[in-house]
């Protein structure tokens, strides 16, 4: 499995690379009003409109710092109705990709969040898998995405 890695303040994370379409730096947002605080807002993206989220934020109710490493990483995301759409994730220290063999994942054991997944010791110490079509409940989702707004997977 082929990872990109990151981190949310100290800890590292990890996303497997087959949902990643582009990593982008941090640009200027479109607030959502009446969205959640961690839901950074909107941005342009090859002519769509990409909903961008704070995973600092939602993680670790701090914002993601805005250094030279912090990007926003577009995902493919699966509606919980089945729709394609895009999901920007902003994160620090997107800077390295790793080979993760399937047999060094192991469970935590611990399920705070339903996006967080497995997890594996790399030289950074740590590293836990982000399930992104997890992050996000279905009344955030609604708000989000509007039933006719499917975009098409640009992987």
């Amino acid at each position: 499995m082929f990872l990109l890695c990151f981190s949310l303040g100290d800890e590292r994370f990890a996303l497997d690379t087959t949902g990643v379409v582009e990593i982008t730096p941090v640009v200027s947002l479109k607030k959502i009003p009446a969205a959640p605080a961690w839901v950074a807002g909107i941005m342009r993206y090859r002519g769509r409109q990409v909903p961008v989220i704070d995973a600092c934020l939602l993680c670790f109710a701090m914002p993601a710092k805005r250094v030279m490493s912090t990007r926003i990483i577009v995902v493919n995301f699966t509606t919980a109705g089945g729709e394609p759409q895009l999901l920007g994730l902003m994160a620090e220290r997107v800077t390295d990709t790793l080979h993760c063999d399937l047999s060094m994942l192991a469970d935590t054991g611990v399920k705070a969040a339903p996006y967080l997944g497995k997890a594996f010791e790399s030289d950074d110490g740590l590293v836990q898998l982000v399930d992104c079509n997890s992050m996000l409940s279905e009344e955030v989702q609604s708000m989000l995405y509007q039933a006719d707004t499917v975009v098409a997977d640009v992987s």
